[in-house]
């Protein structure tokens, strides 16, 4: 809350490339400046510099919004979101924890949830690695499909004779 008779606080970002050069390149910037308009006119949707902002903040956006909304995105991993089985007050207690993947939560050890303070705890880790691993087979059955339809194709166009010429 600003105090009176000043404006409105003003939110920054630190943008940074990953990897190595993270540390050597690192720019903050005011949100103001890089959230693009969300009504340009034509010519100005046209132009390089609109664009290169939509395309920002296509990467920082739902980041900073998560932020605003109390809910950080993880770099990596699975975010604790994603997982239909905890309930709100569950994610906030894994967050204050420090896990903040539903892979956090599967190398918890049972006795380590179990010192969290809601019904079922321990099983928690467990139920996090089925999760993990039920979402790798929705993955596997997907690039299954992809190749059946490969090998569906490949025999068409044997059949037509456009394969091997």
């Amino acid at each position: 809350m600003p105090k009176p008779g000043h404006k409105e606080p003003i939110d920054w970002v630190l943008l940074a490339p990953k990897g190595e050069s993270f540390e050597k390149s690192q720019t903050w910037r005011r949100v103001s400046k890089i959230q693009p308009d969300p009504t340009p006119s034509a010519s100005k949707r046209a132009s390089l510099t609109h664009q290169h902002m939509d395309a920002l903040w296509s990467v920082v956006g739902p980041a900073y919004e998560s932020w605003k909304a109390g809910s950080e995105i993880p770099e990596t991993g699975t975010p604790l979101a994603a997982w239909g089985a905890l309930t709100k007050e569950q994610a906030d207690a894994f967050r204050a924890y420090g896990c903040k993947t539903v892979e956090d939560v599967a190398a918890l050890g049972p006795d380590a949830a179990a010192s969290l303070a809601f019904p079922n705890a321990r099983r928690m880790p467990e139920m996090a690695s089925k999760f993990l691993s039920q979402t790798s087979v929705i993955e596997k059955d997907a690039e299954i499909d992809a190749l059946k339809k490969q090998v569906e194709q490949l025999a068409a166009m044997a059949e037509v004779g456009t394969l091997c010429k």
